[in-house]
């Protein structure tokens, strides 16, 4: 036995400077690397399947679990096992700059090309660093695409002037409290309603335009898009716990957004309807402007400049094909899957030609895809019936229901056609690529 407990903490990575690293320093390498991609926009499968494969390049065998909270390496040798729990999981957010360069760090262990002592330097570097663009350039992009939004709705021109100054609003006060560390949910409800009086407010100066599209958009650039993506992904990946985790904390989320919404309306003396399906764009205008929302996003996500294009090409697609699959009589839903495919398929494409993950391209290429003005409404309805009581109208209970339903659905057909993509075998520029 102790001759195993020896073996255990053997490890082949040496540092610098020739001496052997512990075990309890691998292992805080392995699990800090996985709590950091989680955090940064990873689904559970791909956090997974990267810190199984650290464990097994540093020359011990492992097994993890991944909870909605930490992660948990039991270390094996024989018949002698220790485990490991790593550090808290913060609320996770969306940086796919960093989650690119944790990528690339973890490769660069796998490959031998790192000891662990440099990996942990560089990780504290990427943890400490600023993001890749400049707050000048972040606000406007994204009030670019709360604007592009309430256009894709079929807003009219100074709904979507209005929209646009809601989305300056929105991504000032989403900088403020994220560098104060304001509770999520709460952060999310008081920009929601912040930024939409805002819009609101000075829609007032056009009696004659409806600000509902305003509100529907000011609300939809802070639906928590990819966490509810990567719910779907761990659940049909066989991670339930952490998908349903996942997945209510989005719910949770969209519900204080869309309170946020319902109370800004009530204070500027406006209603957000329940029963307004948003229109259909001339598509050749609908592809411009899903590529502009698009490039927004990938400021909002932090994607490097030099992948940003890549993501604009990925949501023309999505959206703008859509659009045109609607357009010629198919239902949304169904239209939903295979343009959720067919940008996962380009995204996995310009994964090859650019050397990032592919989930840099996938996420920005389809969130507007993402049926928030359908949860927005379905909230409202839920509101519009708890205050109504058994008065409530038949009418307005099937079109809550029927929201709901609906939010499901689509959410689901974008998070499946992303996990049918990354199911496909990789292809050898890919396999190239995590050699690399």
């Amino acid at each position: 036995m102790a001759s195993e407990s020896s073996d255990l903490v053997k490890l082949a990575n040496v540092s610098p400077d020739g001496k052997t690293l512990s075990l309890d320093e691998a292992c805080h390498l392995v699990l800090r690397i996985g709590r950091l991609l989680l955090e940064n926009g990873a689904d559970t499968e791909l956090a997974k399947t990267r810190v199984e494969a650290l464990t097994a390049a540093l020359g011990f065998e492992a097994q993890v679990f991944i909870s909605s909270e930490r992660v948990l390496l039991t270390v094996l040798s024989g018949r002698t096992f220790r485990t490991k729990v790593g550090a808290p999981i913060h609320a996770p957010g969306v940086n796919l700059g960093r989650l690119d360069a944790l990528d690339t760090v973890a490769r660069d262990i796998e490959q031998k090309r790192i000891d662990v002592a440099e990996a942990g330097r560089r990780i504290d570097a990427l943890e400490k660093s600023p993001l890749l663009h400049p707050v000048w350039l972040v606000i406007p992009a994204v009030a670019l695409t709360t604007a592009c939004l309430a256009r894709l709705f079929g807003a009219e021109w100074p709904v979507v002037a209005a929209a646009f100054f809601a989305g300056i609003v929105s991504m000032a006060l989403r900088l403020a409290f994220g560098r104060r560390g304001v509770n999520p949910v709460a952060a999310a409800f008081a920009t929601a309603f912040i930024s939409a009086l805002a819009g609101v407010l000075l829609m007032k100066a056009i009696p004659e335009a409806a600000p509902t599209l305003c509100l529907v958009a000011a609300g939809m650039i802070l639906v928590p898009g990819v966490p509810l993506i990567n719910s779907v992904s761990d659940m049909m990946n066989g991670h339930v716990v952490a998908g349903l985790a996942r997945l209510a904390t989005g719910s949770v989320t969209i519900i204080a957004i869309g309170f946020g919404l319902f109370l800004a309306a009530a204070a500027a003396g406006d209603v957000l309807p329940v029963s307004q399906d948003p229109d259909l764009l001339p598509i050749a205008e609908d592809f411009l402007f899903a590529g502009l929302a698009a490039f927004g996003y990938a400021m909002l996500f932090n994607v490097p400049m030099r992948s940003a294009w890549a993501c604009v090409i990925c949501g023309m697609a999505s959206h703008g094909v859509r659009t045109a699959l609607v357009t010629f009589g198919m239902d949304v839903a169904v239209a939903t899957l295979p343009c959720a495919i067919l940008a996962g398929g380009l995204a996995r494409w310009f994964s090859v030609r650019l050397g990032a993950p592919w989930s840099t391209f996938a996420f920005p290429g389809v969130v507007a895809m993402i049926p928030g003005s359908y949860a927005f409404r379905a909230g409202v309805g839920a509101l519009q019936i708890m205050r109504e009581g058994a008065n409530s109208s038949s009418a307005l209970i099937a079109e809550t229901l029927s929201l709901i339903i609906s939010t499901g659905i689509l959410t689901a057909a974008v998070g499946i056609g992303l996990v049918i993509v990354s199911a496909v075998p990789l292809r050898m520029g890919e396999k190239a690529r995590n050699m690399r």
